[in-house]
């Protein structure tokens, strides 16, 4: 069973799907409700072998390269499952594919009939029988969206690395890429105190870390089970067993339902809310959460939550694919003015199947809880995800980007640049066409430094030539400020396209380590870096480099100026091989705190790049 409420995402099982060709996109519909099926499992066949997408919120999704695909399956829990030929697919009118809702009849169940309480007790024993053995990991997507009634604060979106430790009960995670997109307004909201689970909070549904209250064997007796009419699912059948917590439990509890597989009772999904029966003993918050709630002056009041959460068998063990999660909250912070009545979304889909731990996430690489991933400060790029749209966003958070853009009067990130743009570390920034300029954001932390490299734009080039541009520099969250904190920077780039060990050179404008204007001149050769650092009045200048030969000469020269000012020239061996020519960003940081995260935006305009004769 594959369950993703939030959008696509493709999966690998023995299929590659790339986007080589014109997508195909589809729609599912009930046929008794006549509305949109989310969630509905798509399994793609070629030539013996699957791979899988499931649909969106909308119902819809997207085959990104149809090639080779012989037929695709469609399936939804109580509805029958339907097998269609591409070809017919592609002769159906707008690709809407319509399930009929699937006959169930309790005679099926032959075995002697079970109380729902045997049944669950069968269902925690043998879903604990089919939880992998070994630590093992893989990816998942995650999503945030944070409003206050009506008005949307930020939407985020990210891809981690988990790891999960099966004899500690414990994920780590450590995030590969990611984007937001923030009403700068509220940019700094949560940046002290965050009142979301975050993506440790759906990780952790996973049984491999803990079991829920209602099918935890020391706590069944705290709940009221009863059995509901059994639900096909691709021709399996499923118990479903509906559960509250009992009157007179002084916690706060849930209530919902389970689907358990009848051939092996192992849980397959379930969905819970907070049980009205334990309102009244809703915590609003614990240990270092309180104390940090307390200190910052913050009323925060939890009002209630949902969860839905929905497993696979691969290879006969279970498997997390999905989870969603929304909590309603009341935020009060009288020095910031602030009296909110937050929902906040969160989702994650996990690809599978499960991959062996090779490398260790370290803990300079893992993903702490003050790390937030709603502020990511970056722009929604349509490409950001690459050729395979790993996701592809649902009219609502499009819906989302587009107001929270006009609110803060930024122009529409066009998602490609004009000329022949190659891209390096393409996960580590967004870029984008801004009139006649091309804009820059860092999503990621990532440095130029000896033989590290962050994200650059490119050209190949060869021969003598010049390369100049103008460069103006602010904070991505507020462009009428200067980026403040760590080491952010911007400028041109010459790098040698051959080498092994890195060697290029670079000229740049912004942070280093404070708030003070620096202009860079970083020369790397063999993986180790050096150069002049020199105070400037502002971040924004003129920026050239020019190479004749194995001699590298970099100028700089403020708006005002008339006159170009030599930094000094380099001889350097590696610049007779290939080279690539262009535009980087970077960001980094000494520490890891809530500021220690990617502000920073870079116009380049009149970029120019001749051949000298």
């Amino acid at each position: 069973m594959r369950s993703f409420i939030a959008g696509l995402i493709i999966l690998s099982l023995g299929l590659t799907v790339k986007g080589q060709a014109q997508p195909l996109q589809g729609t599912v519909i009930g046929e008794k409700t006549r509305e949109p099926l989310e969630a509905a499992s798509i399994t793609l066949y070629k030539n013996g072998k699957t791979g899988g997408i499931v649909t969106n919120r909308e119902g819809r999704f997207v085959i990104a390269d149809a090639g080779g695909i012989d037929s695709i399956k469609i399936s939804m829990i109580g509805h029958a499952s339907r097998v269609i030929s591409i070809a017919a697919f592609k002769n159906m009118v707008a690709g809407k594919i319509v399930l009929p809702v699937a006959a169930t009849d309790l005679s099926e169940i032959v075995v002697r009939p079970l109380t729902a309480t045997e049944i669950i007790d069968k269902a925690i024993k043998a879903t604990k029988a089919a939880l992998p053995a070994s630590d093992f990991e893989n990816n998942i997507f995650y999503r945030e969206v944070i409003k206050d009634k009506e008005q949307y604060f930020s939407v985020a979106e990210a891809i981690f690395k988990t790891q999960y430790d099966i004899k500690n009960k414990v994920c780590r995670l450590q995030m590969l890429r990611g984007r937001s997109k923030e009403d700068v307004s509220y940019t700094r909201l949560f940046e002290d105190f965050h009142p979301g689970g975050g993506p440790e909070g759906l990780s952790g549904k996973y049984f491999s870390v803990e079991f829920p209250d209602f099918l935890n064997a020391a706590k069944t007796k705290w709940f009221i089970y009863k059995k509901e009419q059994p639900v096909l699912f691709d021709g399996q059948l499923f118990y479903v067993i509906s559960f509250d917590q009992k009157p007179g439990i002084h916690e706060a509890l849930e209530k919902g339902e389970v689907l358990i597989d009848v051939s092996d009772f192992t849980v397959l999904r379930y969905s819970a809310a907070n049980s009205p029966v334990g309102t009244t003993y809703i915590k609003d918050l614990k240990g270092t959460d309180k104390l940090f709630a307390e200190l910052l002056h913050i009323d925060f009041k939890r009002k209630g939550w949902t969860n839905k959460v929905s497993f696979e068998k691969i290879n006969g063990r279970l498997v997390l694919s999905h989870a969603a999660a929304e909590y309603k909250i009341g935020y009060k912070q009288p020095k910031k003015d602030l009296d909110l009545d937050l929902t906040i979304t969160t989702e994650l889909a996990a690809t599978v199947p499960l991959l062996p731990v090779t490398h260790l996430i370290t803990k300079e690489e893992a993903w702490k809880r003050k790390n937030i991933v709603a502020n990511l400060p970056s722009d929604f790029d349509p490409d950001f995800w690459g050729a395979d749209n790993i996701i592809a966003a649902t009219d609502q958070v499009d819906t989302i980007i587009k107001a929270i853009a006009k609110k803060n009067n930024e122009d529409d990130a066009i998602g490609k640049i004009a000329g022949e743009w190659q891209y390096l570390n393409r996960n580590f920034f967004v870029v984008y066409q801004q009139h006649d300029s091309i804009a820059m954001v860092p999503v990621m932390k990532g440095a130029w430094e000896d033989d590290e490299t962050a994200g650059m734009i490119y050209k190949n080039f060869g021969g003598d030539f010049s390369m100049e541009t103008a460069v103006t520099i602010t904070k991505r969250s507020n462009t009428t400020e200067l980026p403040d904190n760590g080491f952010q920077q911007a400028g041109i780039i010459i790098r040698s396209g051959d080498d092994s060990n890195e060697n290029n050179l670079i000229l740049s404008i912004g942070t280093g380590g404070n708030n003070q204007p620096k202009i860079f001149l970083h020369k790397t050769e063999s993986g180790k870096s050096k150069g002049p650092v020199d105070k400037i009045e502002g971040m924004q200048c003129w920026l050239r480099l020019e190479k004749k030969g194995t001699a590298l000469t970099a100028f700089y020269k403020f708006f005002s100026d008339k006159e170009w000012k030599k930094i000094t020239t380099y001889q350097l061996k590696w610049l007779s091989g290939s080279l690539q020519a262009g535009c980087m960003v970077m960001a980094r940081f000494a520490g890891s705190g809530p500021r220690a995260k990617p502000d920073i935006k870079a116009v380049f305009s009149n970029f120019n790049l001749t051949k000298i004769e």
